[in-house]
């Protein structure tokens, strides 16, 4: 999945490079960043010279990201990591690269709002950093919310590593901080993530037929996490995959019980494509502030070719 976001990111670049004069002003760095999966009114740039975003918009050193009421978009960083911004969300892209060293590390400031993001660094994490607040993010997914001076933090997978003025500490997948402070004992604040939402498709297993594309059906369902105890929480969902010959619906609404059905199209994969390995990870997040209490969910299925 990374190496397609690679190749997607490159050619972006290649193209806008070709088409649009960036702000000269704005690149000490290449290019950090693409838009996608655009929702609603989102405008990103200089904080000088904002304009409305699109996709495949690129994102420089110190730009922001801001987004509407009932919108969302994605960010795609060029190593693979990717943010979903919610609606009411001011987000900065950031970047730094000591001059004795060869790698750039990315410096997310969130002004306000929420966001998703999935971070893959390797080594290298991912700076989350506030004024009395900073998180490290290394190949681990997270939500993360900001109103006025306090935060909410949920790893959803993998592990952070979060600072404040008094206090350190490791929280792990499953583990939220709730409205804290910079100035809060952390591992006083740590609890449970009270919720998930589940994702399962029907059939499993399926098997493609050669040049026909495949119908499944698609199921969500919020439920206390652990148990399969139903709750009744609405919102809208983003479909995520690792696999890029399928077509997701642009929209989900869960309804007032908390579940949702969808349907969904699969290709086959390319006939030159070695590098299916017969299996696809379906992914599911609420696409909305507020919901940093509902853990997102993953299903990986199997898929046989002819």
């Amino acid at each position: 999945m990374i190496f397609f976001h690679y190749i997607a990111f490159s050619l972006v670049v290649i193209l806008e490079l070709i088409f649009f004069k960036p702000d000269i002003s704005a690149k000490s760095f290449p290019a950090l960043a693409v838009l996608s999966r655009i929702k609603g009114d989102v405008i990103a740039g200089t904080p000088k010279k904002l304009s409305k975003g699109f996709n495949s918009k690129m994102l420089w050193n110190n730009f922001h990201v801001k987004t509407a009421n009932n919108s969302s978009t994605t960010i795609f960083f060029k190593d693979g990591s990717e943010i979903r911004l919610f609606g009411n969300s001011n987000l900065k892209i950031g970047a730094k690269k000591p001059a004795s060293k060869r790698w750039i590390r990315y410096r997310i400031i969130l002004i306000d709002g929420s966001f998703w993001g999935y971070f893959t660094r390797g080594n290298n994490p991912v700076e989350i950093y506030q004024k009395g607040l900073e998180i490290h993010a290394l190949n681990t997914s997270m939500r993360f919310s900001r109103t006025g001076k306090k935060f909410k933090i949920s790893c959803i997978s993998g592990y952070l590593k979060v600072f404040n003025n008094v206090s350190s500490l490791k929280l792990n997948s499953g583990q939220r901080l709730y409205q804290i402070q910079k100035n809060d004992f952390l591992p006083q604040k740590i609890s449970p993530i009270p919720n998930q939402l589940k994702i399962w498709i029907e059939p499993t297993n399926a098997r493609f037929l050669k040049d026909q594309s495949l119908f499944i059906d698609l199921f969500l369902q919020v439920v206390r996490s652990g148990t399969d105890i139903k709750i009744r929480r609405s919102g809208p969902i983003f479909l995520r995959s690792d696999y890029y010959n399928l077509i997701l619906p642009n929209s989900i609404l869960l309804n007032s019980d908390g579940e949702a059905k969808t349907k969904i199209e699969i290709k086959p994969p390319d006939i030159e494509d070695r590098t299916f390995s017969g299996s696809i990870i379906f992914e599911a997040l609420m696409d909305q502030n507020g919901y940093d209490d509902v853990q997102n969910d993953s299903f990986k299925s199997n898929f046989s070719t002819p």
